[in-house]
């Protein structure tokens, strides 16, 4: 091999660690940006426009998708913090057009060690006051999803650090302002 062939090799080596640097979490796992990752749903439709519609208290909705990401939902909205029921997908909505972030678990498909993992990253974020739900939920299709107005992002582990960016991209990503009351913290 001549020099030159034998010093690109040596900076192409160089810089595929630097990338594999780049998209490594400390630990050497790789990741990639939450809004690159394939499996994460975004809905931009007339169900997460600005205008949405206030059932009457008590009544239900027929959502599209389940658990839901937006469209029409009580006007009483849920107060974040974990929960150990499912609660009404209605009231959940309502907290997430006023920018809270859900993590429902699927309790048979997630381990013991999961839910441990997802309740202190859900405590931390409610320490921080910052608007999050969790919640059993059963059909989920995967031990976890993570759902913020308009988007759904399915886990089969309690990953921090996608949780962490789900969150940093979405809280507070909705057409009601937090400031509007949507979510207070269930004390």
């Amino acid at each position: 091999m001549s020099t030159r062939g034998a010093r690109t090799l040596a900076l192409a080596a160089v810089a595929l660690a630097l990338v594999a640097a780049a998209c490594s979490d400390g630990a050497g796992e790789s990741y990639v940006n939450i809004r690159d990752r394939a499996e994460l749903e975004v809905y931009d439709n007339e169900h997460t426009t600005s205008v949405q519609i206030h059932l009457p208290v008590g009544e239900t909705a027929d959502y599209t998708v389940i658990p839901p990401y937006g469209e029409e939902h009580s006007p009483i909205p849920l107060a974040c913090g974990i929960y150990s029921a499912t609660p009404t997908f209605e009231m959940v909505v309502h907290a997430m057009e006023h920018g809270a972030v859900v993590l429902w678990y699927a309790p048979t498909e997630l381990s013991d060690d999961g839910l441990a993992s997802l309740t202190e990253i859900a405590s931390n974020h409610l320490n921080d006051n910052d608007y999050v739900i969790q919640a059993p939920y059963g059909a989920l299709g995967s031990p976890i999803m993570l759902v913020a107005w308009g988007v759904r992002l399915p886990l089969a582990t309690a990953e921090a650090r996608a949780i962490e960016q789900f969150f940093d991209e979405f809280h507070d990503d909705a057409p009601e302002p937090l400031a509007a009351g949507g979510c207070s913290t269930a004390g």
